[in-house]
């Protein structure tokens, strides 16, 4: 479903024009850390997780993270860590989960809005997302937006 508000603010947020430092939570500023991120994948020290991936498998996942954070977690407690870490579970505790109210997010419970990709796609509509290819392409490498659009 689209909301007049959130297209207004999606594509104002694709649009900004300034430095990352300006504004953290811009495209400019999400991109700029995501390529850092990307550009240290291979650093023992850095884990670089995708959405959908957790999304899709959420138990292989916190396995494979568990493994590479070298954490030993009893086979029993798995369902237990699995469950908990849930997008249902964790949108029934988003006052206690989601971050503060500060910036765009104005509703902790909208954090946890519905737990697939694509919103962004739905709201901006083709052309929207046409503008927001070309500002990214203008601002992470194409290797990180092959991975991260997959």
């Amino acid at each position: 479903m689209e909301f007049f508000g959130e297209t207004i603010w999606l594509r104002a947020w694709v649009a900004w024009e300034g430095t990352p430092q300006q504004q953290l939570d811009s495209l400019p500023g999400v991109l700029h850390h995501l390529t850092d991120a990307w550009a240290r994948r291979s650093d023992p020290n850095v884990v670089l997780v995708h959405y959908d991936d957790l999304a899709d498998d959420l138990g292989s996942e916190m396995r494979r993270l568990a493994d590479r954070l070298g954490f030993d977690v009893a086979p029993g407690e798995w369902p237990m860590l699995v469950e908990a870490a849930g997008f249902a579970a964790m949108r029934d505790r988003a006052e206690e989960l989601a971050p503060g109210r500060r910036g765009v997010l104005k509703d902790r419970a909208g954090f946890f809005r519905r737990g697939t990709s694509g919103a962004g796609r739905e709201v901006l509509g083709d052309e929207g997302v046409a503008h927001y290819e070309a500002r990214a392409r203008a601002l992470a490498p194409p290797d990180l937006l092959n991975w991260l659009h997959r």
